[in-house]
């Protein structure tokens, strides 16, 4: 009895440091504020393995926008099967060397510990992710790229001497006003695998996934930190924004308001933006993807359409790394624009071999579920009702539409794309922001087509 008694009390010690990966604090979580809040400068050490010292780089840079560097504190990264700093301490927390494998925050009189395996340290950040301290180089690097991009945008639109001009200037006022009331965006569990993985490559390591990669060659120009993430997060939601416009048929450029209104005028649409993930970078090289196609002109110079097809084909391919289960995309552009077919089958054969040399070098992606989700219809019924009005659009198209309407062009390329799409999303949810986009340009065309017949 005696002996369950002291077994059970020995579970119990150990309960916060194995209760499903969460974060613990040792001896709690006010030591670790406390050495936040202090003026002791710090210096960190990571561990030889190169998860380690991608962590450790991401801990440097996080605690310096709050605390100088310095060798009053250290900061270890690791854990005691590979940081040899933290093994030679480790007694004295008086706790199992397994513990170490843990996320953990563990703070010891002038040392920190920061532990985990590769499989858990990104739980850590939970640790960090309430300090906002922006550096000055990042707020005015984030204020000039915004600055440049709507500015751009502004003038281009202005050339086309419509009322495009206008109502960016409006969207750009929503923007302003959205971003200014707006929750500061964390990063979820799943980004923060991805966010380690970009770590791994910024550090001379290898991602296992394309997002990785993308993350690891943006570290190696920013410093990673949460700040400089947000920061991007909200340029590339100014480029959906932007983009809208270049969605919309040439002559009626003003009708990219009804691209950026139906989308973000959606709950729905709005919450896949709330977070840190990536669902805004893919959707961005999505709808860049769709302008390119709304409004590319092959040149008959061979080289020129080279190069443009070089470049439809890198935002495919950007588009896919993120979501390769938008491949229907090249098939469905060849489909409905057959005429070019040396630029179909280059189009093609880029596309191709890129995937493929993606797939060699991060394997395959996981196929398509064979079973609906579990929560698919709930999610459907969702996006039905957050798009209601573009749906009565399309239908009211339908019925009034003229026989001698010709349907052609990007028009059908969004309709073949709304009916592949939208059914796909009850087995792959992560579908339905596409969807949004989607659906929301091709009530921007038909908009279009119904004003002609008038």
């Amino acid at each position: 009895m005696k002996r369950a008694l002291v077994l059970m009390l020995i579970i119990l010690l150990t309960v916060p440091f194995v209760s499903g990966g969460e974060l613990t604090y040792y001896p709690d979580q006010r030591a670790f504020q406390a050495f936040l809040s202090s003026n002791a400068t710090y210096r960190v050490v990571g561990g030889n393995e190169t998860w380690a010292r991608a962590w450790a780089y991401y801990v440097d840079e996080k605690l310096s926008t709050v605390k100088e560097r310095g060798n009053e504190t250290l900061v270890l990264v690791g854990n005691v099967y590979n940081n040899l700093m933290i093994k030679a301490l480790w007694p004295k927390t008086g706790l199992s060397e397994n513990a170490s494998l843990l996320p953990s925050v563990i703070v010891l009189n002038g040392t920190v510990l920061i532990t985990g395996t590769e499989e858990n340290i990104y739980m850590t950040e939970r640790a960090f992710e309430e300090l906002w301290s922006p550096p000055v180089e990042s707020q005015v690097s984030f204020a000039v790229l915004l600055a440049l991009i709507a500015i751009v945008f502004m003038l281009a639109l202005r050339k086309d001497k419509t009322y495009a001009g206008s109502f960016y200037a409006l969207t750009l006022s929503l923007f302003v006003l959205w971003y200014l009331t707006a929750q500061i965006p964390r990063m979820s569990e799943v980004f923060l695998q991805d966010f380690l993985q970009g770590l791994k490559f910024a550090v001379g390591g290898s991602p296992d996934s394309p997002l990785g990669a993308i993350l690891g060659g943006f570290f190696m120009v920013v410093r990673p930190i949460e700040e400089n993430l947000v920061f991007a997060h909200w340029i590339l939601i100014l480029l959906l924004i932007s983009f809208s416009f270049y969605i919309a048929p040439k002559r009626a450029r003003e009708l990219g308001f009804i691209v950026f209104g139906l989308s973000f005028a959606s709950p729905m649409f709005r919450n896949y933006l709330h977070h840190l993930d990536g669902t805004t970078l893919g959707l961005a090289f999505f709808l860049i993807t769709l302008a390119i196609i709304s409004n590319i002109h092959f040149s008959p110079n061979k080289v020129k359409a080279f190069i443009q097809t070089l470049i439809l084909s890198t935002f495919t391919l950007l588009t896919l790394a993120i979501n390769p289960y938008l491949a229907a995309i090249p098939l469905l552009f060849v489909m409905v624009f057959p005429k070019r077919r040396l630029r179909n089958y280059a189009y093609l054969l880029m596309t191709g071999v890129g995937l493929a040399l993606l797939y060699v070098y991060f394997g395959l992606p996981s196929g398509v579920p064979r079973h609906m989700n579990p929560n698919g219809w709930r999610y459907l019924v969702r996006f039905l009702l957050n798009t209601a009005l573009a749906i009565l659009v399309i239908v009211y198209a339908v019925i009034y539409r003229e026989k001698s309407t010709k349907m052609r062009g990007q028009t059908p390329f969004l309709m073949m794309m709304a009916a592949i799409y939208i059914p796909l999303a009850l087995f792959i949810p992560e579908l339905l922001p596409y969807c949004f986009i989607i659906l929301s340009s091709l009530v921007a065309r038909i908009i279009y087509i119904l004003t002609l017949q008038t």
